[in-house]
C-alpha cells in the first residue's frame, strides 16, 4: 500500500493506494497514531508515504515504518517546468495537474489539460499537450470572497454561502450571494474559454472543497475528480521510485 497526504489550508486528507495506483480508502487525516489503528489499516503494510503541504510548517510524520517523501517541485516529475519560479509553487496546484496527467493516461488519452481547484483559494493551471506545466492563475475562493466583503467594509454583513439562481440581489444578503456567485462563474468561464481556444481537444477537471458548486456553474464537459491531488500524489510517488 502506498500513503498520500494533503495537508491543505482548512483541512487535510490522506489516500491509500494499491501498487498499482488503484485508489482504495481515502478520509480525514488526524494524526499518524489514528490512521495505524484504524481497522482498515490492520495487516496492511505501507510501502512508501508522500505528502504535500500548503503550510509554512512542515507537519512531522513521525511513526511511519516506510519512506517518506516531501512531494514538491524539485524531485524527478513526469512534467517538464515552464513555471519561471517553481520554488514558489503550491505543491497543491502541481499536484493537481499531475493528477490530470495520471487519469488521463488511464483513459488512453494524450493532450492539454486545465485543473481547477476550487479551495481557500481557486487556483485555474494548464499542462500543455508536451507535458509542459505552464502555469496558470490564483483568485480569491468562494468564502474568502463573502468574508473580505464582511472584514473590508463597514456595514456588509458576513453571508453563509447557499445557492443563488436569480440575475439580481432583491437585498443585501441576496445582492452578495449574487455577486460573489456570478463572478466566479464568470471568472471560470473565461479561463475555460482561453483555456479550450489553444488547446480545443484539452480536458478540463475540477477538485476542491467547493468544487461541485464550481463544476454546477460550468456549461461545458468537465471532469470532476476531489481525489485529483492524491492521483497526481501517487503518480509522483511511482515516477519517482522508477526514476530512482
Amino acid at each position: 500500500m502506498y500513503l498520500t497526504i494533503d495537508f491543505g489550508n482548512t483541512a487535510s486528507k490522506y489516500a491509500l493506494f494499491s501498487e498499482g495506483g488503484i485508489l482504495r480508502f481515502h478520509g480525514v487525516f488526524t494524526d499518524v497514531e489514528s490512521l495505524l489503528q484504524w481497522e482498515g489499516m490492520q495487516g496492511q503494510a505501507l510501502a512508501a508515504c508522500i505528502f504535500s503541504t500548503v503550510r509554512k510548517d512542515i507537519p512531522w510524520l513521525t511513526g511511519l515504518d516506510c519512506a517518506v517523501h516531501l512531494f514538491s517541485s524539485i524531485m524527478k516529475l513526469p512534467v517538464t517546468m515552464g513555471y519561471h519560479t517553481p520554488e514558489t509553487l503550491g505543491a497543491d496546484r502541481l499536484a493537481g495537474v499531475l493528477g490530470a496527467q495520471c487519469l488521463m493516461q488511464q483513459r488512453g488519452r494524450v493532450g492539454a489539460s486545465l485543473v481547477i481547484d476550487a479551495g481557500t483559494c481557486i487556483t485555474y493551471d494548464w499542462l500543455d499537450e508536451g507535458g509542459c506545466y505552464q502555469g496558470g492563475s490564483i483568485s480569491p475562493g468562494l468564502h474568502m470572497r463573502y468574508l473580505a466583503l464582511h472584514q473590508q467594509t463597514g456595514k456588509l454583513p458576513l453571508v453563509s454561502h447557499e445557492a443563488f439562481s436569480g440575475q439580481v440581489g432583491k437585498s443585501t444578503h441576496e445582492s452578495i450571494l449574487c455577486g460573489v456567485q456570478q463572478g466566479i462563474a464568470g471568472e471560470s468561464h473565461r479561463q475555460i474559454a482561453l483555456f479550450l481556444e489553444k488547446h480545443p481537444e484539452g480536458q478540463v477537471f475540477i477538485t476542491g472543497g467547493d468544487g461541485l458548486f464550481l463544476a454546477e456553474q460550468q456549461k461545458t464537459e468537465i471532469f470532476v475528480e476531489p481525489m485529483l491531488v492524491h492521483y497526481g500524489l501517487m503518480h509522483a510517488l511511482q515516477h519517482h521510485e522508477k526514476a530512482q
